[in-house]
């Protein structure tokens, strides 16, 4: 059985896959290219069209046992087989890379594979993503745990959560276009903005539970009415609410708080019921990268905040997004950046093929050839440039999908392999 774990990534996630198209390596005799959901996957001989494939993306980390099994470690002591030979890492970890001038997408092994991990039969349905085989994690998203100093310690005292629920809501993940290009359609509105490569952080100006005073607890105890809740700034990271409690101590990645330091830069521009959510580019306070070596053209120690989100959340809890030109309209009056936005439009005026036409493939290869494979044009450091983000709109709700160049995945890729903390993930 293929399933969802309970806190799953879409984005690292395997896909059971029928083989189309498969075309010969033009620089190596013994290997193919297929193309999955527009990535080209490097494979072997033994692959040909119409088999079932399993695909797996990349930057994902496989389960140790697996690789065992299938003999993939290039340390070959690590295999079931000792005199087999594979290319895996101990990491366990899907690379970018290019073999002989191919660029190579992610990984692909026979769905029987998976099966004899499994020890079991199972039913492969093409197109369904999946993390667990029979209750076992097959993959999840591969990170450097960080290392922390030592800092502020909790005491002992219980801490109390200020949080109501349905009024903080954490950035959504942002998956992969190349995988869902399917769901975006030729008269669709959409907005192409770039993708900056900072850490991501929010503010929220929402309702918190207040901390009632001796003489409103007693109130409360006898059923007199009390006024409960009041509005205040919530801030945080990608994943960690940073003031969720009435005391807590600080254990940041960075050198001092700076989400602390963006919450007090932003809150007076944030009404009551709103949250912006945006990037933060460029050095720490005490003059680290906060992405390693992409300065964004400021000086050391200086960083520079780009929204792209920015909600409403009435007291019911229910959320609504502004629209883009609302986002830029309310940034440019109150003094703040957005994302830079390249294309605002139907997505057809960006492909000229026709619908029947695969428009699709043609879509993805036009945002490819438009805006990837570019240096960053904000830096003063020569580093790729990371992508852009499509962002599809209806009435009040969105979708955002990543496009992400294949130059900036190989950057990540080196920054792995040099073991530096994704900063992302450490928050």
């Amino acid at each position: 059985m293929l399933s969802l774990s309970k806190n799953h990534n879409p984005n690292y996630l395997a896909k059971v896959v029928e083989l189309k198209g498969l075309r010969k390596h033009e620089n190596a005799d013994r290997l193919q290219v297929a193309t999955i959901d527009f990535q080209t996957v490097i494979t072997g001989l033994n692959a040909k069209d119409g088999d079932v494939y399993v695909f797996f993306p990349l930057e994902c980390r496989i389960n140790e046992s697996f690789l065992f099994l299938t003999n993939s470690f290039r340390h070959k002591e690590k295999n079931g087989n000792p005199e087999a030979v594979g290319f895996f890492e101990d990491n366990c970890r899907v690379r970018a890379v290019r073999l002989r001038g191919e660029k190579s997408m992610g990984y692909l092994v026979p769905a029987d594979e998976i099966a004899m991990w499994a020890g079991t039969s199972v039913t492969f349905k093409i197109g369904e993503e999946f993390d667990e085989v029979n209750g076992m994690l097959l993959l999840e998203k591969y990170f450097i745990p960080p290392v922390f100093s030592p800092k502020d310690k909790v005491g002992k005292k219980p801490r109390i959560s200020r949080l109501v629920d349905g009024q903080v809501h954490l950035h959504v993940d942002t998956e992969n276009l190349r995988r869902n290009a399917h769901k975006i359609s030729p008269e669709d509105e959409i907005t192409i903005s770039y993708k900056v490569h900072g850490t991501s952080w929010w503010v929220s100006n929402v309702l918190v539970n207040r901390k009632l005073n001796p003489i409103e607890k007693i109130a409360k105890f006898l059923r007199i009415p009390v006024e409960e809740t009041e509005y205040d700034h919530v801030y945080g990271s990608r994943k960690v609410v940073k003031n969720e409690y009435e005391t807590q101590g600080t254990n940041d990645f960075y050198d001092g708080d700076l989400w602390g330091m963006i919450k007090n830069e932003v809150k007076e521009f944030v009404p009551k019921g709103y949250t912006l959510y945006g990037e933060c580019i460029g050095f720490t306070p005490g003059g680290s990268y906060i992405q390693q070596g992409f300065d964004y053209g400021l000086e050391q120690g200086k960083h520079q905040l780009m929204i792209y989100r920015i909600t409403f959340t009435n007291s019911d809890g229910i959320v609504c997004d502004l629209s883009t030109p609302q986002i830029q309209e309310y940034c440019k009056r109150v003094g703040l950046e957005t994302v830079p936005v390249f294309f605002r439009g139907p997505a057809n005026m960006l492909a000229e093929a026709k619908p029947e036409e695969h428009w699709n493939e043609e879509f993805v290869k036009c945002l490819e050839n438009r805006y990837n494979e570019k240096n960053c044009y904000l830096c003063k450091n020569v580093v790729p440039e990371e992508g852009i983000v499509l962002r599809k709109e209806s009435l009040f709700e969105f979708e955002a999908y990543k496009l992400k160049s294949f130059a900036f995945l190989e950057y990540e890729t080196k920054m792995m392999d040099e073991e530096q903390s994704n900063l992302e993930d450490a928050q």
